[in-house]
């Protein structure tokens, strides 16, 4: 008769553990679903030390500052004869990226 109580009393915490494991994670999913929709495509460049050039693209980036996403339009060497006008016409190359892309996601909310 106890191996019956304990099996059941084992069966209703695992359920319940699964539940909890369940709703935790779908409230998860919801708020990583949320910040994704409300992110916008934003220009950024930056260079990554040690490499020798510099990355121009657009991110998808959050209210938060997290980026979900990556598009690069250019890798300009370090050394490059015109590194001024190639990083000047990448970065315009890269903002009318980020105005196509913005105009396909969902209006902001509050503008």
């Amino acid at each position: 008769m106890r191996i019956i109580a304990f099996m059941a009393v084992l069966l209703v915490v695992l359920a319940a553990v699964a539940l909890i494991g369940g709703v935790l994670t779908a409230g998860t999913r919801r708020r990583r679903h949320a910040a994704q929709v409300s992110a916008r495509w934003t220009v950024r460049h930056y260079a990554i030390p040690g490499r020798g050039h510099t990355v121009v693209g657009v991110s998808l980036i959050d209210a938060d500052g997290r980026i979900h996403g990556e598009n690069v339009v250019a890798r300009i060497p370090d050394g490059a004869p015109d590194w001024q006008r190639d990083f000047v016409a990448a970065r315009q190359e890269a903002e009318e990226r980020a105005f196509h892309l913005n105009s396909d996601r969902p209006p902001m909310l509050g503008s």
